[in-house]
């Protein structure tokens, strides 16, 4: 809505939001994720925005599903970054955390449409882990329902704009 009314009024947009950056598993540890993050960066400068917004998902927070987002940030490396590599990426290129969105992404279904996606029986009421999930997802068998709702990270990185 924001940008809608500010289209309306003439005021141009000084901030992108990115969508998704994504490494092939067989290259990871070549440090394509700091060249994709700069290049996001550059073309975002070049549209003449002044910063861009990222919603990201820390690559290792799946290893600590139980832990809330906001305790794992906390986790730091002994230079002070950022314990998750992802995190530590954009840290390192300039972006600053800026705060947890506790529900970026939401997937309910059946039982039956769970136990299919992740080969788990969700035979029980509560908290499930699911390999790979950030948090637990959510198991209701009297309403034949589970939902996973994960949380992501926002993070601001400021960009020298270059109008074209």
């Amino acid at each position: 809505m924001w940008a809608f009314r500010d289209q309306r009024r003439g005021h141009p947009p000084t901030t992108a939001s990115a969508l998704e950056i994504t490494v092939d598993s067989g290259y990871l540890g070549r440090g394509l994720s700091y060249r994709m993050l700069s290049a996001l960066r550059d073309a975002v400068g070049r549209q003449g925005h002044d910063h861009l917004l990222a919603p990201v998902r820390p690559t290792a927070k799946h290893l600590q599903p139980r832990a809330p987002l906001a305790e794992y940030l906390r986790q730091r490396r002994t230079d002070g970054l950022p314990a998750d590599p992802w995190l530590r990426v954009h840290v390192k290129a300039g972006g600053t955390i800026k705060k947890v969105a506790p529900a970026s992404m939401t997937i309910s279904g059946s039982l039956a449409q769970w136990r299919h996606w992740t080969s788990l029986p969700f035979d029980h009421d509560g908290d499930i882990e699911v390999p790979g999930a950030l948090v637990p997802v959510h198991c209701d068998t009297t309403h034949d329902h589970a939902v996973y709702v994960e949380p992501n990270v926002w993070v601001r990185h400021g960009v020298r704009p270059r109008r074209q």
